[in-house]
């Protein structure tokens, strides 16, 4: 009997064979190589796409659809009976391990031919597990939880039980614990409640793919009561219920969110991924043959895991893996995971985010061979930046690649921790994507996934302000994809989300967190809890979005709504101004705050703005207190409150400083939370995210893409005036740069931006028209002089560019 896969804890040492047979894997490594699913286009850089991609080893990538089918095997519980399905109001006890731990008894006879010599069950779900075939008690399972495992693969043999002709199983389950992460997705809530049963027996031995003899489905029969004698073959069920059947267990990306899945990766056959993503094997950049293992480094963070294959005997073995050499070395995410790899056969770990990974070997490691597997969506970029500039570049690029990180299954926060969607992170990643990747299809199911099913009962994510980012998400969803369709379809949600929202404000308009959620704005002193602070900040957030609902009604026609929500905005920006600012004049003293009030259009006067200012500047002035600490999440809304006032080359200065302090600290991915005073040996120790310190932040975290959008926006310029970029604003700002260029994806097409001090060339899509604002001058239009008027207080020259293709504008002297 075999349970969670509790190998030998002991390490023998590798084998040398095995480690050279590595070693020169590396040494041949076309570590920066990529697929032909994602080949340059002739505008792009250079090693543009390999930079925004995995270090894919050449002819080893492969669709997932292409090689794998979901296996049919399906998820199960007791009929009516689970928590989230019942909207049971104590339904945060799940958290609790001691609540709802009454067991649940399924039932389920099936047919072999002939008796197999060796057969291995499975069970996944349930922390514990009696079990009962032909009324002989065939196995006893339990899982004690931990290192961020919801629940595990239990196996046992049972060869000894089963018998030609009809068989019965019979199991009593205690619910699994579960990741009680917050989602408004029904079928990735039940996953995460740990109410969820998988079995199966195979005619193999343990770890070997075989056909199912009998599987979970939704013939098995359920109760949730105890029934003498329940058991034996002989037990007349017909009084037991259906169980409820969640689907097949690759059949939902629903069940792929919050590591909620990490611990399948024991399960024969189980892949766990989406068939249009792809897969493909990373060799090492460099291996260092330690005391403990192999330890690998694949130069930079990835998603996937480690893929082991084993010689003429089972192969026993434990992997760490790590962000850092800190963090693997010391508190591995997912812990020491071991992994049997039959003979012959190959093995999976668990999927998450890495760069390092440890392997030791408790067993004769001759004939084996280690792999890493890359997972990642195969979609081609159709955006880039490039500038004069080669620290801001690196920036854009690890920012976008950080995103494309993000784009698994659905759009996770982060590939290690917490692997789920939270909208206000999304919000940030979605912008990314729109403006690289032009992709509309993950961005539709998060906003799907994130406010989920009518009726709209509670706060996204179980937080306020995160409701107000999904009404800001939906916006920015329609204003970059002309999506009015998908709109229509959710209008009806926002308006129940939106009467939620109301329902935190008091009679002066001010946000003051009645519902009970927890106001989170950033990971920061004061602004992670319910707080004044927070409140404050997040009464911006709300104002914004009310004002982003009011837009959205007017395109779908809904005119009463419109004027109401605009009229709610008002009110709200009439009580900041009464209650909410400072004697200054500014809102309080943080940078977050006093940036989502700049987004907001809560700063009016200009003696406002440059009090504002003051606070803001901070970031490049030298003169930065304690308590400004930020993470890149909310530094992107800092960085656009500074372009809005008027700041972009502070901006910028502000963006080379932070985010390449990053880099200077060794960072591929951008992460989670960061600030400088965290520099060192061993930054990744020193991280400030989630109410901890140390490794468990993430060093790949799609909330800290936002220099990629934001260069976007504000020095290439492209922005939609209508819906879909039928129409465009390209306003090219230098800010300080000698040149820049690149395209921005849009559902017709790219619209390219070149410009340097004295030309700006831009290339129209067909059906994209065109504002531009050039700076004031005279200018020539391909080679001719072409008249504009007077933009933005004389700073600006404005055209109307009314048909699509390629112009090029040179100031005249």
């Amino acid at each position: 009997m075999h349970a969670g896969r509790q190998a030998a804890a002991c390490t023998n040492e590798v084998s040398m064979q095995l480690f050279r047979n590595i070693l020169l894997l590396a040494l041949c490594a076309a570590v920066m190589r990529t697929g032909t699913a994602q080949q340059d286009t002739p505008a792009q850089p250079a090693g543009y796409t390999s930079a925004l991609n995995p270090p894919c080893a050449d002819n080893t990538i492969r669709s997932v659809g292409s090689i794998h089918a979901p296996l049919p095997e399906a998820y199960i519980w007791t009929a009516n009976d689970a928590a989230v399905a019942m909207h049971d109001e104590p339904l945060g006890r799940l958290k609790r391990s001691d609540w709802k731990v009454e067991p649940h008894f399924f039932r389920r006879a099936f047919t072999i031919a002939k008796k197999p010599p060796k057969a291995t069950l499975y069970i996944a779900g349930p922390r514990s597990a009696r079990v009962w075939i032909n009324g002989v008690l065939a196995a006893q399972l339990h899982f004690s939880g931990g290192h961020h495992f919801g629940f595990a693969v239990m196996s046992a043999d049972v060869s000894g039980v089963l018998r030609s002709g009809t068989n019965t199983i019979a199991i009593e389950a205690v619910r699994g614990y579960g990741s009680h992460h917050h989602t408004n997705s029904l079928m990735t809530s039940w996953l995460n409640s740990g109410e969820v049963l998988a079995v199966k027996i195979l005619s193999a031995p343990d770890g070997v793919v075989a056909p199912p003899l009998v599987m979970s489905d939704s013939a098995w029969k359920s109760a949730a009561v105890f029934t003498q004698g329940w058991q034996v073959p002989g037990f007349n069920d017909s009084a037991w219920k259906p169980v409820t059947s969640l689907g097949s267990i690759e059949s939902n990306v629903d069940f792929f969110q919050w590591n909620a899945d990490a611990g399948m990766y024991a399960w024969p056959g189980y892949l766990g991924e989406a068939p249009f993503m792809a897969n493909c094997r990373l060799n090492p950049a460099t291996i260092t043959h330690q005391p403990d293992g192999l330890l690998l480094d694949f130069g930079r963070e990835f998603n996937g895991r480690i893929l082991l294959t084993a010689g003429a005997h089972d192969l026993h073995a434990h992997i760490r893996y790590g962000e850092s050499t800190g963090e693997l070395l010391h508190a591995p995410y997912l812990g020491d995971v071991p992994l049997l790899v039959p003979a012959g056969h190959e093995a999976r770990g668990p999927k998450s985010g890495f760069r390092y990974a440890l392997i030791s070997f408790s067993s004769d490691s001759s004939g084996a061979g280690i792999y890493a597997e890359a997972i990642y969506d195969p979609v081609t970029p159709a955006g880039y930046f490039e500038s004069s500039d080669a620290r801001v570049n690196r920036i854009w690029q690890t920012a976008a690649y950080t995103a494309h990180l993000s784009m698994q299954d659905s759009i996770l926060d982060g590939i290690k921790r917490d692997r789920g969607r939270w909208i206000g992170d999304d919000e940030v990643i979605d912008r990314v994507i729109a403006d690289v990747y032009g992709d509309r299809r993950l961005v539709r199911a998060g906003l799907e996934d994130a406010i989920g099913p009518a009726p709209v009962m509670e706060q996204v994510n179980g937080l306020p302000g995160y409701s107000a980012w999904w009404v800001i998400s939906e916006a920015e969803y329609v204003r970059r994809g002309g999506d009015l369709r998908q709109f229509r379809e959710v209008k009806g949600r926002m308006l129940e989300l939106l009467r939620l929202m109301e329902g935190e404000l008091n009679a002066q308009s001010l946000y003051t967190g009645a519902g009970g959620g927890k106001p989170f704005v950033d990971w920061a002193p004061g602004l992670s809890g319910d707080s004044p602070e927070a409140r404050r900040a997040v009464h911006f957030e709300y104002l914004l979005a009310f004002r982003r609902a009011a837009w959205l009604l007017c395109l779908a026609g809904d005119k009463a709504d419109a004027a109401k929500y605009n009229a709610r905005a008002d009110a709200m920006a009439q009580a900041a101004q009464e209650y909410l600012h400072s004697a200054n004049g500014a809102f309080g003293d943080r940078w977050q705050t006093n940036a989502i009030a700049v987004l907001a259009g809560a700063v009016k006067t200009a003696a406002q703005r440059e009090t504002v200012w003051r606070v803001l500047a901070r970031t490049i002035n030298g003169r930065k207190p304690e308590e400004d600490i930020i993470t890149p999440y909310y530094g992107s809304y800092l960085l656009a409150a500074m372009a809005k006032l008027g700041h972009k080359r502070e901006a910028l200065a502000w963006m080379r400083t932070y985010w390449g302090g990053m880099l200077d600290e060794g960072a591929t991915s951008f992460w989670e939370a960061w600030d400088p005073a965290w520099a060192g040996p061993d930054p990744h120790a020193h991280l400030e995210a989630d109410g901890k310190v140390g490794y468990n932040a993430s060093l790949s975290h799609g909330w800290s893409s936002g220099p990629t959008a934001w260069v976007m926006e504000e020095l290439l310029g492209v922005t939609p005036i209508e819906p879909g970029y039928r129409k465009v604003q390209v306003r090219p700002d230098l800010a300080g740069l000698k040149w820049i260029r690149g395209a921005v994806a849009t559902p017709l097409g790219p619209v390219r931006v070149k410009a340097s001090d004295r030309q700006v060339v831009v290339s129209l899509p067909p059906g994209v028209t065109a504002d531009i604002l050039l700076p004031a001058g005279k200018w020539l239009e391909n080679g001719s002089a072409v008249k504009t008027e007077s933009a933005e207080s004389g700073a600006r020259a404005r055209l109307v560019l009314r048909a699509s293709g390629n112009f090029e504008f040179v100031r005249q002297p």
